[in-house]
């Protein structure tokens, strides 16, 4: 299997606060190869969801660089990168209420250019997370909260991208259900994708069996 490898090169990332310009990233370094799970920790305002978003590309790069296999995002540009190499996993799932379950998987088929079968391949998604088929007919709001993560895992694994940015994925559920969500991404990472989940909790991130790599101050280390 090819080693995929995206680098993050010298990041800084200024916002303004009023009139004051605030430094969130001070030249972030890192290496993620595929293959692995990483869990990025840190407390709140360390600088760890910034740089998700711009590994994710919801966000432009302002210094430094992100490659995958040696290529920047800025050459790929963001709304490339963003369709082709990366899925993202939000706290708040970010499904559509008013849709089923299958029909969530559904549309990120079709934004991946799969429409070929994709209502039996929503439903093979839905389940190899767990979400059987009177499940996947179901509306999300119906669904339980560790329910609704796992379409949004599998709405992620529809794309078929290589890289999946999992933004505290677990922050709303019970124990039981986290162990089974990480186990989740865990396979996603033994399928060869390189998989970042950002949390607060080292808990999470030793459970996660995750690569630690601690953000603090706008610095990784």
């Amino acid at each position: 299997m090819t080693t995929n490898i995206l680098e993050v090169t010298d990041l800084l990332h200024t916002y303004k606060d009023g009139g004051e310009a605030v430094k969130v990233l001070k030249g972030v370094n890192a290496t993620f190869e595929s293959g692995n799970m990483y869990a990025i920790v840190g407390e709140s305002g360390s600088g760890k969801t910034t740089l998700i978003s711009l590994i994710a590309a919801l966000d432009k790069i302002q210094s430094g660089d992100i490659t995958f296999d040696g290529k920047s995002i800025k050459e790929i540009g963001e709304n490339e990168f963003r369709l082709k190499y990366v899925n993202i996993v939000f706290q708040s799932f970010n499904l559509i209420r008013y849709m089923t379950a299958r029909e969530n998987v559904e549309i990120a088929l079709d934004f991946a250019g799969k429409s070929d079968g994709e209502k039996d391949t929503a439903y093979c998604l839905l389940e190899r997370v767990g979400i059987n088929r009177s499940e996947s007919d179901r509306l999300v709001q119906k669904l339980s909260g560790g329910q609704q993560q796992r379409v949004a895992i599998a709405r992620a694994m529809a794309g078929d991208v290589p890289i999946v940015v999992a933004d505290e994925p677990t922050g709303n559920l019970d124990e039981n259900t986290e162990m089974k969500i990480l186990a989740l991404f865990k396979k996603l990472a033994d399928a060869g994708k390189i998989v970042i989940i950002v949390t607060h909790s080292k808990k999470v991130a030793r459970h996660a069996n995750a690569i630690v790599k601690r953000m603090e101050r706008g610095l990784l280390e």
